[in-house]
């Protein structure tokens, strides 16, 4: 079998990985005439595409994957607007947020929210995102020791969300920095949304079209069902969702069969849930 290797880093500025921002902005902002059977659309995203000196539509030919992202956004879409039902105030903590547009398609008025993500890639979202008064960036990187510090105070309801970003990192960060969240002292209840990848998928990224493009690697992915707590005990898992099997066929199907025999999903989404009164405690849980 022929593997074709990963072709580099077309995007000036960005590492492999940061570039990978682009696929989830193309999924969405193209998503209104790809999909439009699937009722999403994105404003902001287009906006963002239209001012962005980047031809994202070098991405369409690898709709399944585009297909996919437009599927993630409205799973964790669903999952935040549920939190925030309950907690209309809170804080939104978005890891890695890239590109994101989750803020003004979820925005309710009354949520704070927090983008965090690595210097080269904040600069990019102050240079094509409009300040907002209930909208802070931060620069930093997830996996430097004490990031949490320069997040500043986020006492309250908190839901944090990890999109496209731990399959990118070494298991050692993933787990530190599921350590590093519920050691925050949030001072009310944390949820964390998150995708991933199956173990099998490790190395692999190169079977993505997109990915390939793009030169990025994929290096963590869960290995059993009990990975999903990402080795911390003070996360109970809530659920889990699929994202490729609401592609239909042969996804449905396939994807399905493979989830009975490993017991995790080739690609999916995990909701955890801070144990109550674990938060800041080291030992809680143990």
């Amino acid at each position: 079998m022929t593997i074709l290797l990963n072709t580099g880093c077309p995007m000036a500025g960005l590492g492999c990985v940061e570039q990978t921002l682009l696929i989830p902005l193309a999924a969405r902002a193209l998503a209104r005439r790809l999909f439009p059977d699937r009722g999403f659309a994105d404003p902001a995203a287009e906006a963002i595409a239209a001012r962005l000196a980047y031809d994202l539509t070098r991405f369409e030919g690898d709709r399944e994957m585009l297909r996919g992202l437009v599927e993630r956004s409205l799973v964790l879409d669903r999952l935040l607007r549920a939190f925030l039902n309950h907690h209309p105030d809170a804080h939104v903590l978005s890891l890695g947020s890239g590109l994101s547009t989750q803020f003004e398609r979820v925005d309710n008025g009354r949520l704070h929210w927090v983008d965090v993500d690595l210097p080269e890639v904040a600069e990019l979202r102050r240079s094509l995102f409009p300040p907002h008064s209930r909208r802070q960036l931060v620069s930093a990187s997830v996996t430097a020791a004490g990031w949490t510090s320069i997040v500043g105070d986020l006492h309250g309801p908190t839901f944090v969300v990890a999109e496209g970003l731990l399959m990118y990192l070494e298991p050692a960060q993933v787990f530190r920095l599921a350590r590093d969240l519920a050691e925050v002292q949030w001072g009310g209840p944390a949820e964390l949304a998150y995708d991933y990848y199956c173990a099998q998928m490790v190395g692999h990224a190169w079977l993505s079209a997109s990915l390939r493009q793009l030169g990025a690697e994929f290096k963590w992915g869960l290995t059993c069902p009990e990975d999903l707590s990402l080795e911390e005990p003070r996360w109970d898992v809530i659920g889990t969702y699929p994202v490729m099997e609401r592609l239909g066929w042969p996804y449905d199907n396939f994807w399905s069969w493979y989830r009975l025999f490993t017991g995790v999903r080739p690609y999916g989404i995990a909701h955890l849930r801070l144990v109550e009164g674990a938060s800041g405690a080291c030992d809680a849980g143990a």
